[in-house]
């Protein structure tokens, strides 16, 4: 079902998120100081120019529609986005090609989850109508 309203700006921002996921492996595959600190460096500007915003506004569409979502969809989402939070801008115990690949894999995982599991439900849940 093509996204609409909201969803499709959200599906917009996935897809960039997508993008930056494989270039995430790709520097943590390169064994380039340099290269994996840029990265590093483009994930945090990532999370504060998309991604804090992105993540707000799905968990008030979780908070809205909770009542009919499945429990372990929400605490997926939601466990996800707290990793992701901590990968992107927190204190992170992992080296940077770790957290990298990290990043990689979580955030291409993540959206994908989104895409074919939540975004649907949301798309068709009444609440969300409006919205969408």
């Amino acid at each position: 079902m093509p996204r609409t309203g909201v969803l499709l700006s959200l599906s917009r921002e996935h897809h960039t998120s997508l993008v930056l996921a494989r270039a995430a492996r790709k520097a943590a595959e390169s064994n380039d100081t340099a290269t994996t600190l840029a990265m590093v460096e483009r994930i945090e500007a990532h999370w504060h120019d998309v991604l804090a915003s992105h993540f707000v506004q799905e968990e008030a569409l979780l908070r809205l529609t909770e009542d009919t979502l499945n429990a372990e969809i929400v605490a997926r989402i939601l466990t996800e986005h707290e990793e992701l939070r901590m990968l992107a801008c927190g204190p992170c115990e992992l080296d940077s090609a770790a957290r990298l690949r990290r990043v990689g894999e979580l955030l291409a995982a993540h959206v994908r989850y989104e895409e074919r599991v939540l975004f649907p439900q949301l798309q068709s849940h009444p609440r969300t109508a409006d919205l969408i």
